[in-house]
């Protein structure tokens, strides 16, 4: 099957170099991470727990989050 990819979000960029930045600070287990999201980026719950979600799945050292799959 063929990965299909899109242009992340200047949101999702956002919330995925923010995480990034968070899990290197080893402040929190990254499960635990979507309070952080609402409180840092001023989203509500639901918003975060899915950008959480996706950065989990997208997840990389580099930090390369231009394009993302869907």
């Amino acid at each position: 099957m063929k990965v299909k990819w899109r242009k992340a979000t200047s949101q999702e960029i956002e919330a995925f170099e923010f995480l990034n930045e968070l899990r290197d600070s080893g402040v929190t287990n990254m499960f635990g991470a979507t309070p952080y999201i609402e409180r840092e980026l001023g989203h509500g719950r639901a918003e975060s727990m899915k950008l959480l979600a996706l950065w989990m799945k997208v997840y990389n050292e580099q930090g390369d989050y231009e394009t993302i799959p869907v």
